[in-house]
């Protein structure tokens, strides 16, 4: 099971068919929210004096080759990125757009809705070692 105070968003130009084969997929693991942009997106900072562990946030990018222009600009902003986020890019992607997206701290690229069963445990796994 997901840990329960993981948040997971589905945001980009195709969010809405895979915000709700998230839904639908993972229903029983966590309750997802859908955002027209990344900056929706609702990031929290983490507390570094905080003896509590940070929230899991799961950004999951539902985008097309035209928008990744989007994605790789957010990423690219330090703020972005901290351990308690798992960024998964979903659509269909060449090589070199994986590449990139790797390099800029996608951590999971999916290409079918389908893909999303494979990569449940690999989310589940993550997001319960990061609330500890």
């Amino acid at each position: 099971m997901i840990a329960a105070e993981t948040k997971l968003w589905v945001t980009g130009p195709e969010s809405e068919r895979w915000f709700d084969a998230v839904r639908v997929m993972w229903s029983t693991e966590c309750e997802p929210e859908a955002f027209p942009s990344l900056g929706d997106v609702p990031l929290r900072k983490r507390n570094l004096r905080s003896p509590q562990p940070p929230s899991p946030e799961v950004i999951l990018w539902a985008g097309d080759q035209n928008g990744i222009h989007e994605l790789v600009q957010w990423l690219s902003v330090p703020s972005s990125q901290a351990g308690h986020r798992l960024y998964i890019a979903a659509g269909q992607w060449s090589d070199a757009e994986r590449s990139v997206l790797q390099r800029f701290g996608v951590r999971l690229i999916v290409a079918e809705l389908t893909d999303l069963i494979a990569i449940e445990h690999v989310v589940r796994d993550w997001s319960l070692r990061i609330s500890r």
